[in-house]
């Protein structure tokens, strides 16, 4: 990662991990975001769930270590204990032995059904799923976690039940699940878990630039990382000391190659995976460009918008 000498100063004693996203963050992302630009010590993968008893093949598929040039960590959705043994179990076969468990997402479908964020509400179901992830032999646990589901002080009496995992490491996002990823982030009580935390924490949650990371260090001192998500799918040179638009499009090209290469659905397909990567991607960026990447029907139109993006944006 090429960084200047200042903002090296300010966080190279810091962990960098980038988030996971659903639909955003594959394996065909992470490893052309880590070939062109680095700068991230592990990228978490989108969780592993249970659908009908079974372990969808597309997410075994995402975290084959055949398929991974990036440094990964798999995660699995917190919820039921044979449910989550199954997963853990799965990912040490592949050869895993650290994996997230996910007690953050919060997304109602999720959550609703104890799952994610939603588990934090339910300290019960909580320490039996801990509990049988224990049983498992040369296995470590890292978690990703809110504040609580509904209740920011939910934290409170989950904090203890993490001892029987012994966790490698917690990232906090300080938002309650049933706030989304609307409101105020509340870092008063992201203080007050660091003060009672004693494994490595490291903060999720709006990180906007390196000034601002180095401003959450001042603040928490122990902090042992970072972990970015939206920004880094807005501006996947954030680590970068020279902006370039070359690189970007550079970027943007090699993920299209690449999806070309491994989606089966053909031109439409191909397309649509494209256009999700918009929803985030130099977000400032021509409007009128942006407006026709989102109504273009074909890969024709769709090259046509992008190739007016860059030459009217600002990269500087």
């Amino acid at each position: 990662m090429a960084l200047n000498h200042y903002l090296c100063n300010m966080i190279e004693d810091l962990k960098i991990y980038c988030a996971p996203l659903q639909g955003f963050t594959d394996y065909i992302w992470r490893n052309t975001h880590a070939e062109m630009f680095g700068g991230i010590d592990i990228y978490y993968t989108p969780f592993m769930r249970m659908v009908n008893g079974e372990i969808p093949k597309r997410d075994i598929h995402d975290i084959l270590p055949e398929n991974n040039t990036a440094t990964i960590r798999p995660q699995i959705i917190a919820c039921a204990p044979t449910d989550a043994v199954m997963m853990a179990t799965k990912m040490k076969e592949m050869g895993y032995h650290c994996i997230d468990i996910n007690m953050g997402c919060p997304h109602p479908p999720i959550a609703l059904k104890k799952k994610g964020s939603g588990i934090l509400a339910y300290p019960d179901v909580c320490k039996q799923t801990l509990s049988a992830l224990a049983q498992i032999p040369d296995m470590e646990y890292s978690i990703k976690m809110r504040l609580g589901y509904d209740d920011a002080q939910q934290w409170k009496s989950i904090l203890p039940l993490f001892e029987s995992i012994n966790p490698k490491e917690i990232v906090l996002h300080p938002r309650i699940g049933k706030q989304l990823y609307k409101g105020e982030i509340n870092f008063e009580q992201f203080m007050e878990f660091a003060q009672s935390c004693r494994y490595p924490l490291i903060y999720n949650g709006d990180i906007q630039s390196i000034e601002q990371i180095h401003t959450i260090k001042e603040k928490c001192p122990n902090l042992s990382g970072v972990m970015i998500g939206r920004k880094l799918l807005a501006t996947p040179d954030l680590f970068e000391t020279e902006k370039s638009a070359e690189k970007i499009r550079h970027f943007h090209d090699l993920l299209l190659e690449r999806y070309s290469e491994k989606l089966t659905g053909g031109e439409h397909q191909i397309l649509s995976k494209m256009k999700t990567l918009w929803e985030y991607l130099l977000p400032d960026g021509d409007k009128k460009a942006r407006k026709l990447i989102k109504k273009s029907n074909n890969l024709t139109k769709y090259n046509e918008a992008v190739n007016l993006i860059f030459r009217n944006s600002d990269f500087k």
